[in-house]
């Protein structure tokens, strides 16, 4: 009797242990969000994408290997189309956890589109420490 409750017990502090082991390493996950906020062309008719960098996990980000940035536009009665595609390598960011920063990107020889609203998706791969 005395055997049983002894293991029983000992099976429950190593589940904890597990769990707990498992929810320290989700909650130490990296994660970095990006939100556009303005989508227009420049003078010189380069597409500009304006927005920041937010670090929303809990790890320091330092540096930015690439960022994709799709750009779909969209007219009234009509469907989303993509205007334009830019890829930019090797950022140099450090932002610790909950701090953002301000960037602008600049897409060149691309055709100039009237469009009543955008949509801008992204992927993004960095390092963290």
């Amino acid at each position: 009797m005395m055997s049983t409750r002894f293991r029983l017990l000992i099976c429950c502090l190593v589940v904890c242990g597990l769990l707990i082991g498992f929810a320290a390493t989700a909650f130490a996950a990296p994660s970095l969000h990006w939100q556009t906020e303005q989508v227009y062309y420049d003078d010189q008719g380069s597409l500009i994408i304006v927005g920041y960098f937010y670090n929303n996990g809990t790890r320091t980000i330092s540096w930015i290997n690439w960022h994709t940035l799709n750009v779909y536009f969209r007219q009234h009665n009509t469907g989303w189309w993509l205007q334009a595609r830019g890829v930019f390598n090797d950022l140099n960011l450090t932002l610790y956890p909950g701090e953002s920063m301000r960037w602008t990107f600049r897409i060149t020889d691309v055709n100039y589109a009237y469009f009543d609203f955008w949509n801008v998706k992204w992927d993004v791969n960095y390092q963290y420490h």
